[in-house]
């Protein structure tokens, strides 16, 4: 076979090579998107998973908060009006001073718990939290630990303040509640000081004590820490926590203000 015959063999051969090769990377592309695809459903799939069952925790809890509130608003406050009442009439019936002064301590102490109650019911009740607005409910709550128990608290509020969806301004409330709650009973501060912190995009709360603090390695899954990380991934923010034995606690909640969370 001479030269002349050889050459169009070759240069087929190579077209043909050539496209093989082609198609071949074509198809590896293809598959490749194709998986790709595949990991970012079954990723995006499980994601939804675990918001709703996060969803349904979360609703679960402030139904159960709601009906407590409800509970201690209309029985228990109840009882203790009524008991008030009555020892206002044992009141009249006191035959020396001594029985009086008795009746009027125990009046006063009835009138606190009433007061306490009162105010346990309306921070308990999300409609309470999301009529009232962020930062008059945390100003509350902080003025009742105050009362109640003897605590400094400080609010600051820096930036101009912009009101979140209702729904994500009680989770962001339900957050500063257990970070108090661990403040008072794990940490036995004596000091408690907030921040919020609006900007033109987020807003940043800062909450810190000082407390006796914690080993992180430790003990970040309890002290309800998972239950204020759940309730920041919800809502699309990030919860950084800052501790150390006897160094005190720093809790910093960041999140989008243009973000609509998962509830809006």
């Amino acid at each position: 076979m001479n030269d002349l015959h050889i050459i169009p063999l070759i240069v087929a051969g190579s077209l043909l090579l050539t496209l093989f090769g082609f198609f071949l990377i074509t198809y590896l592309v293809v598959q490749k998107r194709k998986q790709n695809a595949y990991a970012m459903e079954r990723a995006k799939t499980l994601v939804d998973h675990q918001n709703n069952i996060l969803r349904t925790k979360i609703e679960e809890q402030e139904h159960t908060m709601s009906q407590i509130s409800k509970e201690l608003h209309d029985n228990v406050k109840s009882r203790l009006g009524f008991a008030q009442m009555s020892m206002y009439q044992i009141g009249d019936l006191a035959t020396d001073s001594k029985q009086a002064l008795k009746i009027e301590k125990t009046n006063k102490m009835i009138e606190e718990a009433i007061n306490e109650l009162h105010n346990i019911s309306h921070s308990l009740n999300s409609t309470f939290v999301e009529s009232a607005g962020l930062a008059q409910t945390l100003e509350k709550e902080l003025e009742n630990v105050r009362l109640f128990k003897n605590i400094s608290c400080q609010l600051h509020i820096t930036g101009e303040p912009v009101s979140l969806a209702r729904q994500r301004e009680v989770h962001v409330f339900r957050i500063a509640q257990e970070a108090i709650q661990n403040s008072m009973k794990h940490a036995m501060a004596t000091s408690i000081n907030f921040t919020l912190d609006y900007s033109d995009e987020l807003l940043v709360m800062t909450i810190t004590d000082n407390g006796r603090g914690f080993d992180k390695q430790q003990d970040m899954k309890g002290l309800g820490f998972v239950s204020m990380a759940q309730r920041a991934r919800y809502i699309q923010g990030t919860l950084e926590v800052t501790s150390a034995p006897a160094k005190g606690t720093s809790v910093v909640l960041t999140l989008k203000q243009d973000s609509n969370g998962a509830d809006n």
